[in-house]
């Protein structure tokens, strides 16, 4: 029996994490097994119970998920991060690489890019727009 793909997807908009639940739904060996409003909350979740995948959004109050996503591999250095924003990537793409985020999901190609971004990752792959994967 194929292992299930444990999941925690952080982002403060509601309709965000549904989203992203309902597009990874359709994989029955992925699980979103936790939620969070925001980086902290994420942060509190990974440490009681590290996630195979952390999908982070950039920007939430509280703590950001770049200093959330350094947290949780600190915690967790075996789970992978992968961020979404609804800006673009290139703003913050250098900064989330050296951290160690394997991938990143623009907001309005989730439904297109999410589930081949995270097999990706999930296959030890780093993901990133052509444009910022180009550069490295």
């Amino acid at each position: 029996m194929k292992k299930v793909t444990r999941i925690l997807v952080a982002d403060d908009h509601e309709t965000a994490r549904l989203l992203i639940r309902n597009v990874l739904s359709k994989r029955p060996d992925w699980e979103v097994y936790a939620e969070a409003a925001d980086g902290q909350e994420a942060v509190e979740l990974a440490k009681r119970t590290c996630p195979d995948l952390a999908i982070l959004d950039v920007q939430m109050p509280r703590m950001n998920g770049i200093e959330a996503a350094i947290e949780i591999l600190r915690e967790c250095p075996s789970a992978i991060i992968l961020s979404d924003s609804q800006h673009d990537v290139n703003f913050f793409a250098e900064k989330l690489q050296d951290i160690g985020v394997k991938g990143f999901v623009f907001k309005p190609r989730m439904d297109e890019d999410l589930i081949p971004t995270v097999e990706a990752v999930l296959n030890g792959e780093t993901r990133f727009p052509p444009s910022v994967s180009a550069a490295y």
